[in-house]
């Protein structure tokens, strides 16, 4: 399996090397750190040795990074000393936090406690929860037990946590911070989420575990129904009823009314606590599907009791049946921290605006929120009458604070990684630079990026700042000629296609997602080639997906394409765009939808998300082209009843 590994990766980097030296002429130092960089993937210490020293000799700016590869291959023989020198001597490199981390996690290894808690206190986080679980272990045995129980969060999570943390928990179960009850608590969190692996290895630590239940959670997995008809455990054990409920819910995920039938035939035989967890569950994905039967599952649950996401479908379940008095009581009955949210004090004031209670505590609501810079701060402006934005400190770097920027180390290596398409160590050395930067010199950082033409930093630099701000920069229009010319040819909204454009790849050309879609306008290969060929594009070939100029003729003529299958429906193709036109549809209600509401309960998070920015930068660019003469509700408009 290794040498297949080396063999596709020794053919990555022929190609990679191929298509580099068509297009590029690189120094002789350069294209050695190129290779460096293979040596490591192919895990060839040798050879990274050897190059590591040339470029050493060569006072190479990337040769530390050369020297932190070959250490990352060496870590666990290489001398603890020889590594504390190196972090010492570059500290200031992105790589260092990576480096500690993967250091703090060998002394852990180790059992050097000592040596684990000096070099934590230098630790930056990157939240790793590896290194998290070994401190909360270095912690307890200094402080005694007490300090377990701030550390039980890291049991408590649905993702199945590294092996770095199992001696943490051994001593949080053998201190009862991990009773039964937080057994079933995390079981049923990863249970929920489908990870059936996760969750056997969880039931290994119930006190009741058998061998057996292994095999019995699969068949409740694999075939909920007949593990259901086949009454395959005993309701007198706790793992029989939670194994019943998981295959109850498996049903509930494609059926709500065979889970629900199901579940009356066997109802008396769960505690309370079951039985609201199942209704919370089944009124969960009952809202997803945006059932009508969705509120009657809820309200057979105790909302005090749901986690933040099984009460946000309650109130978006409210939310899509306008049922304001319903949407008001959940949020009021929200925890703290996830009813201060924005979403939830946006819909807090509308529910209280719609039942005309208590108007000065939605205005507060919506004074508030109206100063935030996102999608709900936006909504919130256009809800106030006679309202007048707050004056917002605008800033333009000067040429110095640019050429300051500049100058620092890290730019110069993130410049140098960059132009050798090396972009996840530039991120990184990018963002180490940056962090401690004030306003000022972050917008000064994203003018110097987005003169280097790397939009996707000069933007998210931009975003980061508090007090004073650059919009232009935030909301950057790199291709406005090509990507309005474009837009006309199609006969739509310029700045819409640049708010999708911004959402999708931040203006990268060579952008390409982990499913595959690439460019400026993220098409997925089968579309392009589709879209190319009703376009006009004649000759198209799969490479020139990342030409920019047919990236963008093509992206917008499928843009053009979605909105027409939606009969002209902004919001709607958007969805479409991002998660497929038959999805925009089906999540039509039987009556007319306000945008926002209609976008408040698209069921995939990742749209949902998608949607509300694609708007929100809609609504930016239009005021940046002097075009903003609607509010963000108004630009969203409303969406029509399912046919």
């Amino acid at each position: 399996m290794k040498n297949m590994r080396q063999l596709f990766v020794s053919l990555f980097f022929i190609f990679y090397f191929a298509i580099l030296t068509a297009n590029v002429s690189y120094a002789a130092g350069d294209i050695n750190v190129l290779k460096a960089r293979e040596a490591y993937d192919k895990e060839n210490a040798t050879a990274l040795a050897e190059l590591a020293n040339q470029l050493q000799a060569e006072k190479h700016i990337l040769a530390p990074y050369a020297q932190y590869w070959l250490m990352m291959l060496q870590l666990d023989a290489m001398d603890n000393e020889r590594i504390e020198a190196f972090l010492a001597q570059y500290e200031d490199y992105g790589f260092a936090q990576r480096l500690r981390d993967a250091y703090l996690r060998k002394l852990g290894k180790q059992q050097n406690w000592a040596q684990f808690n000096q070099e934590f206190s230098r630790y930056q986080s990157i939240d790793n929860t590896a290194v998290e679980c070994l401190a909360a272990e270095a912690k307890e045995l200094e402080q005694s037990n007490s300090h377990l129980l701030a550390a039980k969060y890291l049991w408590l999570s649905e993702h199945d946590q590294p092996s770095d943390c199992d001696a943490l928990f051994d001593k949080m179960q053998a201190a009862g911070v991990i009773d039964e009850e937080a057994v079933w608590q995390r079981f049923r969190m990863a249970s929920a989420k489908n990870k059936i692996s996760l969750a056997k290895a969880i039931l290994k630590r119930s006190n009741d575990y058998q061998t057996k239940q292994q095999s019995m959670l699969g068949s409740a997995y694999q075939s909920p129904e007949n593990f259901l008809k086949k009454s395959l455990t005993s309701f007198k054990t706790r793992f029989g009823r939670e194994a019943s409920l998981y295959a109850l819910i498996q049903l509930a995920k494609k059926d709500t009314w065979q889970a629900v039938t199901a579940f009356k035939k066997i109802e008396s035989q769960f505690n309370a606590d079951e039985k609201s967890y199942f209704y919370a569950m089944a009124g969960m994905h009952s809202a997803k599907r945006h059932e009508p039967e969705a509120q009657t599952l809820f309200e057979k649950s105790n909302v005090l009791t749901m986690n933040d996401e099984q009460v946000s479908w309650y109130a978006r379940a409210a939310l899509r049946a306008s049922d304001w008095t319903q949407l008001l009581a959940i949020i009021n009955q929200m925890k703290p921290e996830l009813a201060e949210e924005a979403r939830w004090r946006y819909w807090k004031a509308r529910a209280l605006i719609a039942l005309k209670k208590d108007n000065k505590q939605a205005v507060d609501l919506l004074v508030n929120l109206g100063v935030e810079r996102h999608y709900y701060g936006w909504l919130a402006q256009g809800e106030l009458k006679k309202y007048t934005p707050p004056t917002l400190l605008e800033y333009k770097p000067t040429e110095k604070e640019i050429a300051y920027v500049a100058s620092l180390d890290g730019v110069k290596r993130a410049k140098v990684l960059l132009d050798l398409d090396l972009r996840w160590e530039g991120k990184l050395e990018w963002k180490n630079v940056i962090k401690s930067f004030d306003d000022k010199q972050l917008l000064a950082a994203a003018y110097f990026a987005n003169q280097q033409s790397w939009y996707d930093l000069a933007i998210n630099t931009a975003d980061d700042t508090r007090g004073a701000h650059d919009f232009s920069v935030r909301y950057l229009m790199p291709y406005k000629t090509l990507m309005t010319k474009a837009a006309q040819q199609q006969a739509i909204d310029g700045t819409w296609v640049h708010g999708i454009a911004r959402q999708e790849s931040r203006f990268m050309h060579y952008a390409k997602s982990h499913a595959g879609a690439a460019g400026v306008m993220q098409l997925m290969p089968t579309t392009a080639r589709w879209a190319a060929k009703k376009a006009g594009v004649n000759g198209y070939k799969g490479s020139m997906i990342h030409d920019l100029g047919t990236n963008i003729t093509i992206g917008t003529y499928y843009l053009a394409h979605t909105l027409e299958v939606m009969k002209g429906n902004k919001i709607m193709a958007t969805a479409g765009y991002n998660a497929g036109p038959g999805r925009a549809k089906r999540w039509l209600a039987p009556q007319p939808l306000e945008g926002a509401i209609y976008a408040e309960t698209i069921p995939f998070d990742e749209t949902r998300v998608y949607v509300q920015r694609v708007m929100a930068n809609m609504y930016m660019y239009k005021k940046q082209t002097g075009e903003a003469r609607l509010t963000l509700k108004q630009l969203m408009g409303n969406t029509p009843a399912k046919p």
